[in-house]
């Protein structure tokens, strides 16, 4: 693996042990802030519509400016909006929500612009496999501390002081990114591309997978600590675990399904999924819960370097940050999509555990039943699948 996609790693690592730190409870700390559920939906509905405008914009200045400078502009925006959000929660929580959106506009285009610049270092979809496994084992060394982490901190200090310390991590990674400038890339002339009808297909399974995915956050942290009475500070370890068995296994496992058929790979991944989250109904405490996380993360580590390497082997080459703006735009809906359906469907259903359950796992058992349907009609996705190499 390169020495670049090892910088990648680690600057991915270090962000996500701060935005770790609010990811998973940004929905319960609305909600514990006094914000009712469906008002909770609409921050989500709002943060859908803000993906949407960010990731097209990162997707264009992505490809305009360099990835490395819209890198730069998407870390230190999102955490100096962060350090505004620690110094007014206790003011207004109509005010922090819309902090909170504005620095979703931040991340989501760094996370276009850190995404496309692996495609400017590996090519091949098998190296692409290995290259994303390896940044997600960077990002999930951060992952795996933050949530645990942030669970003691707003346990013993309060909310707020998870915001700052998410922002002075992130301020403090601004070096790394500096140190990537030698690989910085953009395109010389500019015009709006239409992306060709094998992604636009793969798109829409795509969609539905992230909006079970998205479910590892408000859903489950909401549904274990108001319905389980299972205590932020041990919902930390679920994350925790998430974060080290990404970091032990995905090397391995992306390793493993570079030199597999990846067709089928990704849907017995989606149905490891729909699986994993139809069984929380029947969860009852803190162990159960771990082996459950257990399940959905074999899940994630066999889908996720494959639908991030399958977008980007479909790009075209100078246009690589719009495709990627495409795809985050679209995973960003999925998951946006699941915490918004969580949080609706609670109010209804919050007292009918497996109706709900079953309802929010359903979207992926739909995306695995897609994928293997359109694997084995639509040519060209075949060939882009089985270009491993």
């Amino acid at each position: 693996m390169s020495s670049a996609i090892n910088k990648i790693a680690l600057l991915n690592g270090m962000r996500a042990l701060g935005f770790s730190l609010i990811w998973p409870y940004i929905g319960l700390i609305l909600y514990k802030l006094g914000l009712p559920f469906w008002l909770i939906g609409i921050y989500y509905s709002a943060q859908m519509l803000v993906n949407i405008i960010s990731q097209v914009i990162g997707g264009v200045l992505t490809d305009i400016m360099g990835r490395v400078k819209l890198m730069l502009i998407g870390n230190v925006g999102a955490g100096l909006i962060l350090l505004l959000t620690y110094l007014l929660i206790k003011i207004n929580t109509i005010i922090v929500m819309v902090l909170l959106l504005a620095q979703t506009l931040f991340n989501s285009m760094f996370a276009v612009a850190s995404s496309t610049i692996v495609g400017d270092v590996e090519s091949g979809l098998g190296n692409l496999i290995r290259a994303y496994s390896r940044i997600r084992v960077g990002a999930n060394a951060g992952w795996a501390l933050g949530p645990l982490i942030s669970g003691y901190v707003m346990y013993y200090l309060g909310y707020g002081y998870v915001f700052l310390i998410t922002a002075l991590i992130a301020l403090a990674s601004t070096p790394l990114i500096l140190m990537l400038r030698g690989l910085e890339r953009r395109v010389v002339s500019f015009r709006l591309i239409k992306v060709n009808a094998p992604f636009a297909l793969f798109l829409i399974p795509t969609i539905l997978l992230f909006s079970t995915m998205g479910l590892l956050g408000f859903a489950l942290t909401t549904y274990y600590n108001v319905v389980k009475h299972i205590e932020i500070s041990a919902i930390g370890l679920i994350y925790a675990l998430n974060g080290f068995m990404v970091v032990a296994l995905q090397d391995r496992v992306g390793a493993f399904l570079s030199r597999r058929d990846i067709r089928y790979w990704l849907v017995y991944g989606s149905l490891i999924y729909y699986i994993s989250y139809s069984l929380v109904f029947i969860i009852s405490n803190i162990y159960e819960a771990l082996l459950d996380i257990a399940l959905v993360t074999t899940g994630e580590i066999i889908v996720s370097p494959i639908v991030q390497a399958l977008a980007m082997n479909m790009a075209e080459g100078d246009k690589r940050g719009q495709y990627m703006g495409v795809f985050g735009l679209a995973s960003n809906i999925g998951r946006t999509m699941g915490s918004v359906m969580s949080s609706e469907a609670m109010q209804y259903m919050i007292n009918k555990p497996l109706i709900l359950w079953q309802f929010l796992s359903s979207p992926a058992l739909a995306a695995s039943l897609i994928y293997l349907g359109l694997f084995r009609v639509n040519r060209r996705l075949i060939n882009v699948a089985k270009q491993l190499h």
